[in-house]
């Protein structure tokens, strides 16, 4: 059996919905051929989901509601614990997704000469992902602490064992920076979509409960309403439509995390008068998210394409709104232009209104879902768990 040690990009159980970690990991842990042990950052106070996986809280820990403090006063507790899961657990293998933690931990195996086995999973663009919960990326404060995170992550990718990536931009990414023969070890393992996504909904009692008529058009958003968002284009392209004539409606399903960003978004709002035509739902249950894109006509990918947080993002939202045959509009990022034959692409304002207006689209997507589904079906977190073991397995195999 492999025992691997997962050090997560967040709080495992306490963030608002499962992220990549927990899609992968709950299903690689079976307590026969993998058993997965879990460093729980208590970040947000409170277990929001729950885990078959073996959890180590933190003995002692200082709360603060700032992320990037939580993990320096945390720091030297975080280690400490983590090589005693190392030496009593007797871990083969250590996945981690985040910078700090394994960055020390880097530190304290090159002195103590710690021969383990690791794998950094890069989920997202760090140096501006973990910046932004700090200071405005674009300020030359910003600038300085970019700089720190970009040396920390360029460090692990060029110690760890193998590098898993999301999607197409990170792998490039990540290859051109170990360079040699070690960008042979930089693989993909897809963000996916869950299984209960696999069963199209009828959208048509959520329309009722909400009061949307069958003639209204309905743009939908999922997910975290966080900095790497450009959420102000969507917003004028939405108040310009509906000035048109058009009957348009925002369906925001999500919600802030740690930054003031959502609140930004609900000014934007109310300054181009459309307040009463958003519905602002939250977060809602993972399984219950299935239902509320099948009320949508739209589902909305509006990244910053300025911010490299949401360039070398890939968004598993594509293939959610997919699965429950809703049109897609996404900002140009790498990872949407790589299925722009599935979805519309947004370059500007009138891009969004353009699609918006063009109702007819609602056809071309119920034609073409089949071919639509087939790529659905090779994108669930059940064949990324796959994946990703195949890279567990290369990697142990080889070492021994």
């Amino acid at each position: 059996m492999i025992r691997i040690l997962l050090i997560p990009s967040s709080d495992y159980l306490g963030h608002p919905f499962p992220q990549r970690h927990n899609q992968i990991f709950e299903r690689i842990h079976n307590g026969r051929d993998f058993e997965v042990h879990v460093v729980r950052f208590n970040i947000f106070n409170k277990a929001r989901l729950s885990s078959k996986c073996i959890i180590h809280d933190m003995p002692l820990e200082f709360k603060t509601e700032s992320t990037p403090l939580y993990y320096l006063l945390n720091a030297v507790s975080h280690i400490r614990e983590i090589l005693r899961i190392i030496k009593q657990e007797s871990i083969d293998l250590i996945v981690a997704g985040n910078l700090l933690p394994p960055f020390l931990l880097q530190l304290v195996k090159e002195v103590s000469q710690i021969n383990i086995s690791f794998i950094f999973d890069l989920q997202d663009y760090y140096p501006t992902s973990a910046a932004g919960y700090i200071c405005s990326v674009n300020s030359a404060l910003g600038a300085v602490v970019k700089g720190v995170f970009e040396c920390m992550t360029q460090t692990l990718l060029r110690v760890a064992d193998a590098v898993t990536v999301p999607g197409v931009a990170l792998a490039k990414y990540s290859r051109d920076i170990r360079g040699g023969e070690h960008r042979r070890q930089v693989y993909i393992v897809p963000n996916g979509v869950s299984e209960h996504f696999l069963n199209r909904r009828d959208g048509r009692l959520l329309r009722k409960k909400f009061g949307y008529g069958d003639e209204d058009l309905i743009v939908g958003y999922v997910g975290s309403i966080e900095f790497w968002l450009d959420m102000l284009t969507l917003i004028k392209a939405l108040s310009r439509t509906y000035r048109q004539g058009f009957n348009v409606r925002l369906m925001l399903i999500g919600g802030r995390l740690q930054t003031a960003y959502a609140e930004k978004v609900m000014n934007w709002i109310e300054q181009y008068g459309i307040e009463h035509i958003v519905d602002h739902v939250g977060f809602v249950e993972h399984e219950k998210v299935p239902d509320y894109i099948a009320a949508m006509d739209i589902g909305v990918i509006p990244f910053d394409i300025r911010n490299p947080t949401a360039y070398y993002a890939a968004p598993n939202k594509l293939w959610e709104y997919l699965s429950q045959g809703v049109n897609v509009i996404s900002t140009p990022i790498p990872e949407a232009l790589a299925y722009k034959h599935l979805i519309d692409i947004a370059w500007s304002e009138e891009d969004y209104i353009a699609t918006m207006r063009d109702a007819g689209r609602k056809i071309s997507v119920e034609k073409d879902y089949q071919e639509i589904r087939r790529y659905i079906e090779g994108r669930t977190w059940s064949k990324s768990a796959e994946r990703f073991k195949e890279v567990i397995n290369n990697l142990i195999t080889c070492k021994r």
